[in-house]
């Protein structure tokens, strides 16, 4: 039967191939992550913006197209003036993802500089909402304490200038090289539920700002990557090692869901979590467990809050990071898909009267 005609059914589309891409590819079977055929291991020994060019652009970047970007993501970090009252009239008491997807698509895009034009008009305003997404998170941060806009931070790193910003104080080397791992490991993971939200979206030819809220929007959720937040409160709450069996076991015996705990994709280790581990702090119950006599292994999410906690990050903005990184990774693919597009309409199975 050709492709066209296919009846294969599968609840939420497990294991079906809904597409093509050259960006990651995910090998769950033996626990394995690559950006553009270069393994994570060795990506995370390299600067933020050079894997950011290579996610983009498919080709590792010689200094002067890193130097391009990094200045690019600086200069166009800074929010303009409408940018700033759009910001400072939100209420105070809002979620981050929520303050991300309302301000996102009326942010300023024109780009201030005249770098980057190996990307079309469209993908460079696209970058520019990807820049400013420090910026937005940073500031309603300082703003919910009550503090001013934080000022832009010229020259230097993409986040390392966000932790000055969102911290009100320069970060220790240490800081920057911790949070420079953790968000490049973050930046893309194939047809996740995000990306394959931005990539239907991108597939109707809608404006780049609707692709990258629909990606905003699908993140919030917590089996996505509302879990980070949700895998250190649940980690805290068991309060102490000792408790944790019990706990855990309580709470498969309800078929409850144990956030930051296996992954649809891997059957082995997620690769990230294996990287993470090391900088994290090991929760309560970190060790090895069964479920129905399944090895359940962590997942990024897992060890990432332990990270973020560790930089003075606040639980409620750890998904706002999470889309801070992997906006890169649905630019991609917003230009990746456009190169060959076809609107994504799959077929449903009518079970009514």
């Amino acid at each position: 039967m050709a492709a066209a005609e296919s009846t294969v059914y599968a609840k939420g589309l497990e294991g079906v191939i809904a597409g093509e891409t050259a960006i990651s590819n995910v090998e769950g079977d033996v626990g394995r992550l690559t950006y553009r055929g270069v393994p994570i291991e060795a990506l995370i020994e390299l600067d933020y913006e050079a894997v950011a060019w290579l996610v983009l652009f498919g080709t590792e970047p010689d200094a002067a197209e890193q130097a391009a970007l990094k200045e690019f993501l600086n200069e166009e970090s800074v929010l303009a003036g409408s940018d700033r009252v759009l910001l400072t009239s939100m209420s105070t008491d809002l979620h981050a993802m929520q303050v991300l997807q309302a301000a996102l698509p009326a942010l300023v895009a024109t780009p201030r500089t005249d770098l980057l034009r190996e990307l079309d008009e469209e993908a460079r305003r696209g970058l520019v909402l990807v820049s400013k997404l420090p910026s937005l998170v940073a500031g309603y941060h300082q703003l919910s304490l009550g503090n001013a806009l934080p000022e832009h931070v010229p020259g230097g790193s993409s986040l390392g200038n966000f932790l000055t910003q969102f911290t009100g104080s320069a970060p220790s080397d240490a800081s920057v090289a911790a949070l420079t791992r953790t968000q490049i490991l973050q930046i893309e993971h194939s047809f996740n539920a995000g990306t394959f939200a931005a990539r239907v979206v991108s597939s109707t030819l809608a404006p780049v700002e609707a692709v990258l809220c629909a990606g905003v929007g699908a993140l919030a959720g917590q089996l996505h990557g509302g879990a980070d937040e949700a895998a250190l409160r649940e980690a805290q709450k068991v309060g102490n090692a000792a408790v944790a069996p019990t706990y855990v076991t309580d709470l498969l015996a309800r078929k409850g869901k144990l956030m930051g705990m296996g992954h649809r994709e891997y059957r082995k280790v997620d690769p990230r979590a294996k990287l993470l581990k090391p900088m994290a702090v090991e929760a309560a119950f970190a060790g090895a467990m069964a479920k129905r006599g399944k090895e359940l292994w962590a997942n990024v999410e897992f060890y990432k809050g332990a990270v973020f906690k560790a930089l003075g990050i606040p639980e409620e903005y750890f998904t706002a990071l999470f889309a801070m990184a992997r906006s890169i990774g649905w630019l991609a693919h917003f230009i990746e898909s456009r190169e060959d597009n076809r609107i994504i309409r799959p077929k449903a199975l009518y079970v009514g009267r």
